[in-house]
């Protein structure tokens, strides 16, 4: 899996979810949707890293 499919997958679960909660204890979902999106995002870039190996470019 890519990076960016990862990250982007990650961000749109974390904003979705985070949508999901502010729609049923009814609060006001735009700073829940934009507080779940980077914390996707961070998880997403986290996981990349620990998963994702870079190239070697020596070799």
């Amino acid at each position: 899996m890519k990076e960016k499919t990862l990250v982007s997958t990650l961000t749109l679960i974390g904003s979705l979810a985070s949508y999901y909660y502010a729609k049923t204890h009814v609060k006001d979902v735009v700073p829940y949707v934009m507080i779940g999106g980077f914390v996707g995002a961070w998880v997403g870039e986290l996981i990349a890293k620990a998963i994702i190996t870079p190239k070697d470019d020596d070799k």
